[in-house]
């Protein structure tokens, strides 16, 4: 039960609160069904409202709200974002309630998990502050971070676009050879920045090197959010004359901010 008084030219009823929160898909659209995920790089809106906020006896209302997107390791996605609702109210308003929106990115390149927004309230008459924490899935690849620069899931694959990699690494002459992987475990400059790249080379059963390319990939880059991993992708054109065999790929990656090097190796056969 609320209750209510007057008390130095305020009206009073009860503790500020922080009510229906909302996530959706576009802004005022309904909330996320249950089940429904989210994918990295999606627009996410956000709002909520606010009750049992102070009126002055002239109606005057301002509230400050604030509200900010945290991924499943408690980084946070963004900087706060902060709304202020500043207005006066007549008799016929009784029943209005002051609405918070919000608009977030995802990133491109996020874990999967549980994504939480903590979001708050302040009235800014009586100082009373109220917070709340509401939360959605995003789903996605995902990639283990490691202490250290490696490179994770190299495979390959029949085409560029292909989501599940070869169970056998097996091509014709003629054929174009797809290799994905990611690279984590590299270090963040300021403003999370970061500098890596890698090199490939193939060579035959017998360790002769075939093909070589230094910097075959470069990312520099900087954001609010760090970047949890750089995802590697290239393609080898096999020559309509390639001998049958066995033959091998080696990624080599640089870190260049933590001056880190780490390669890794793969086979795959030419039949």
């Amino acid at each position: 039960m609320y209750w209510l008084l007057i008390l130095s030219g305020f009206l009073f009823a009860g503790p500020l609160q922080v009510t229906e929160p909302v996530v959706s898909q576009f802004e005022d659209g309904p909330a996320l069904p249950t089940g429904q995920k989210l994918v990295p790089g999606e627009t996410i809106f956000f709002r909520f409202e606010a009750a049992n906020f102070r009126t002055s006896e002239s109606g005057k209302v301002q509230l400050t709200g604030h509200a900010q997107v945290f991924d499943p390791r408690g980084t946070p996605v963004a900087p706060p974002d902060e709304v202020a609702i500043a207005t006066s109210l007549r008799e016929e308003d009784k029943d209005w309630k002051p609405r918070f929106r919000s608009q977030f990115q995802l990133p491109a390149i996020a874990p999967p998990g549980t994504y939480r927004i903590r979001f708050d309230a302040l009235d800014m008459q009586t100082r009373q502050k109220a917070s709340g924490e509401s939360s959605f899935e995003v789903e996605g690849a995902d990639v283990p971070p490691s202490q250290q620069l490696i490179i994770r899931k190299i495979a390959f694959y029949r085409g560029q676009d292909d989501e599940a990699p070869l169970k056998i690494a097996a091509y014709r002459p003629g054929e174009a050879v797809w290799v994905r992987f990611d690279i984590t475990g590299y270090k963040y400059a300021p403003q999370n920045a970061i500098d890596v790249t890698y090199d490939v080379a193939v060579s035959n059963a017998a360790g002769k090197q075939l093909f070589a390319q230094e910097n075959a990939a470069v990312e520099r880059s900087q954001a609010f959010y760090p970047q949890p991993w750089v995802p590697g992708i290239f393609s080898l054109s096999l020559q309509p004359n390639t001998a049958p065999g066995t033959y091998a790929i080696t990624v080599t990656a640089r870190d260049a901010v933590g001056k880190q090097t780490v390669a890794e190796r793969a086979e795959f056969r030419v039949e």
